[in-house]
C-alpha cells in the first residue's frame, strides 16, 4: 500500500510538472510563431508601400540607369538592389489585371525562383484569396489596386527557423530539467511517505502484538468453558461463551495472518508445486458442505498445472473464495470453481449464484473489515477479513484478483497468476 501511494505521488507530481512544461513551451512556441509572422507581414506592408510609391513616382524610385527590362520588357527590381532599405532576395510580387490576366512579375533573378514557381504559388493563393495568409514557407498579402490585384510574398523561413531553433532549445532544456526533477521527486517521495510508513508499521505491529496477547486469555477462557461444558451441566451461557470464543479465535487468527502477509516477517515459501492438486485438495473439502445444504457444486480443474509460490497460501486462498461463495449463494444455489491456463497465465475462477455485489462496492470489497452486506455477514460470522487476506496472498504471488457481479444473480472472483 505504501509503495502504491509513493508511485501515485510520483505520477501525480510528474503529470503536473509535465503539464506546466508543455503549457509554457506551447505559449513560447505560439508567441514566437505569431511574432515571426507579424514581422513578416510588417515587412511585406512596407515593401508594398515602397512599391506603390515607386509606381506613383517612377522617376524617384529608381534612377534611369538602375531600371532593367526583363523578358517581357517589364521593369524588374535590379539584382541585389534593396527596396526602401529591405533585402529583396526573399520578397517578390505578382500583379494581375482586373480581368485576372497576368500583368507583371516582380522578383530578383538571383533569389533562386523561376517565374513558373512564382505563378504556381500565386495561383494557389488566388484559388481562395484572403487579405493575408501563409502558404508553405511564404507569407503573403493581397492588395486591391485600381488597375487590378497585386500579391506580395516573402520567404519567412529565416524567422521560422529561428523559432524552431528556440523551440528545440527550450524542449531540450525542459526535458533535461524534467529528468532532474523526476530524480528529485523520487527521493522526495520517500520523505513524503515516511510518516505514513511509520504509522502503518506501528499499526501492523500493534495488530500483531495485540493478537498474540489476546491468544493467552482467550485460550484460558475457552479451556474453562470446555471444562464446565464437560461437567454434564446444561448451561446455555457456557455454550454462548464457547461460541464467541471460537469466533474470537478465528478473528485473531485472521489478524495474525494479515500481519504476517503485510510485514513479511515469515516469508512465503517459493517452491514450485502442483497448483492443480493444491486447488483440488482445498476444493474437495467443500463437497460435504454442498451436500449438506443441497447446493450445486461444480469443480473443473485442468491437470498438470504448476506454479512457483507458497502451496499453503494458495490452499488458503481457494478456501477463502469458496467459503465466501457458499456463504453468499442463495438456497439451493450453484457454486462453480474453474482452474485453467491461458498462455503463461493460470486463471482461477470461483462463481456463485445469488444476490450480487453492487458496483459501487466492488472496488472496496477487498478492504479490511469491509462487508458488502453487513447483516448477512453477521449471520455467517464474517468479519470482513477473508477477502483482504485473499488479496494479500494474490499480491504476494504477483498476481491479480478481481470481482465481477451483475448485482442481482451472480458474483465471480477471478485470480490470475503469472
Amino acid at each position: 500500500m505504501i509503495k502504491k501511494m509513493r508511485y501515485q505521488f510520483i505520477f501525480v507530481t510528474m503529470m503536473c510538472i509535465s503539464f506546466i512544461f508543455v503549457l509554457i513551451l506551447s505559449v513560447i512556441n505560439i508567441s514566437m510563431t505569431i511574432s515571426s509572422r507579424s514581422q513578416g507581414y510588417a515587412l511585406l506592408n512596407r515593401i508594398a508601400a515602397v512599391s506603390n510609391d515607386r509606381e506613383q513616382n517612377p522617376a524617384d524610385a529608381f534612377p534611369p540607369d538602375k531600371i532593367k527590362a526583363g523578358k517581357k520588357d517589364r521593369p524588374d527590381i535590379p539584382p541585389k538592389e534593396p527596396v526602401g532599405g529591405f533585402d529583396t532576395f526573399r520578397s517578390f510580387s505578382v500583379k494581375y489585371n482586373s480581368d485576372g490576366s497576368l500583368q507583371n512579375i516582380f522578383y530578383n533573378e538571383e533569389a533562386g525562383l523561376t517565374e513558373d514557381e512564382i505563378l504556381s504559388l500565386t495561383g494557389k493563393i488566388m484559388e481562395n484569396p484572403k487579405p493575408r495568409g501563409v502558404l508553405s514557407k511564404y507569407l503573403y498579402i493581397i492588395q486591391e489596386q485600381s488597375e487590378g490585384t497585386q500579391i506580395f510574398l516573402i520567404d519567412y523561413s529565416v524567422e521560422r527557423n529561428i523559432s524552431l531553433r528556440l523551440f528545440r532549445t527550450c524542449l531540450s532544456i525542459g526535458l533535461i530539467g524534467i529528468l532532474f526533477l523526476f530524480i528529485a521527486v523520487i527521493f522526495l517521495s520517500r520523505w513524503i511517505v515516511k510518516p505514513v510508513q511509520t504509522a502503518f508499521d506501528r499499526q501492523k505491529q500493534f495488530i500483531a502484538d495485540a493478537s498474540h496477547e489476546l491468544k493467552t486469555p482467550l485460550t484460558i477462557i475457552t479451556a474453562n468453558a470446555e471444562v464446565l461444558a464437560a461437567s454434564g451441566i446444561e448451561n446455555k451461557w457456557v455454550q454462548h461463551i464457547l461460541s464467541q470464543t471460537k469466533r474470537m479465535s478465528i478473528l485473531i487468527k485472521n489478524l495474525l495472518e494479515l500481519a504476517r502477509l503485510d510485514s513479511y516477517t515469515l516469508p512465503l515459501q517459493t517452491d514450485t508445486f502442483a497448483l492443480s492438486m493444491a486447488v483440488k485438495n482445498a476444493a474437495l473439502s467443500f463437497e460435504s458442505l454442498a451436500y449438506e445444504y443441497g447446493k450445486n457444486y461444480e469443480i473443473n480443474i485442468s491437470d498438470n498445472l504448476f506454479m512457483k509460490g507458497d502451496e499453503n497460501s494458495i490452499k488458503q486462498l481457494t478456501t477463502i473464495l469458496l467459503d465466501n461463495a457458499f456463504k453468499y449463494s442463495e438456497e439451493k444455489g450453484a457454486i462453480t470453481l474453474h482452474l485453467s491456463q491461458h498462455g503463461e497465465k493460470k486463471i482461477l475462477t470461483v462463481e456463485n449464484t445469488g444476490k450480487g455485489i453492487p458496483k459501487a462496492e466492488q472496488e472496496r470489497i477487498f478492504e479490511r473489515f469491509y462487508r458488502s452486506d453487513s447483516s448477512r455477514s453477521r449471520e455467517s460470522g464474517g468479519y470482513g477479513l477473508g477477502l483482504a487476506i485473499a488479496y494479500s496472498i494474490v499480491r504476494s504471488h504477483k498476481g491479480h484478483i478481481s470481482v465481477k457481479s451483475d448485482e442481482s444473480t451472480y458474483t465471480r472472483f477471478t485470480v490470475t497468476f503469472p
